[in-house]
């Protein structure tokens, strides 16, 4: 049931959800329904390939084996990865070239 309820906070409890799953793990959408519905669990093999995109299903995993220092290094750095996303978008930011413009400008002739 973990790993349903991960699922569906993960990816949302829609058709196009199950479709995305069935996608990317090459699944009849049957067998994701049953997956997201905790009837059944994924294989392995589709385990892997929904933790390879998903840091909660891995963090899931990682609690159901009781790897708690695992759990914590995954979100760390998923943390690291957010707050460097953060970087590159105030990096994108225009600047205000009218405030300090001039001064580069008075700076030049001089």
């Amino acid at each position: 049931m973990a790993i349903a309820g991960a699922l569906k906070e993960e990816f949302g409890n829609t058709p196009s959800a199950l479709k995305t799953i069935a996608q990317l793990t090459r699944s009849n959408e049957r067998a994701v329904r049953n997956w997201f519905e905790g009837k059944n669990s994924p294989s392995a093999e589709n385990l892997v390939i929904l933790m390879r995109h998903s840091d909660l299903i891995l963090r899931t995993v990682l609690a159901l084996a009781d790897r708690q220092d695992l759990v914590v290094a995954v979100g760390l750095a998923g943390l690291r990865r957010q707050l460097m996303d953060a970087v590159a978008a105030i990096d994108g930011l225009p600047t205000n070239t009218s405030d300090h413009g001039s001064d580069d400008a008075e700076d030049a002739g001089t």
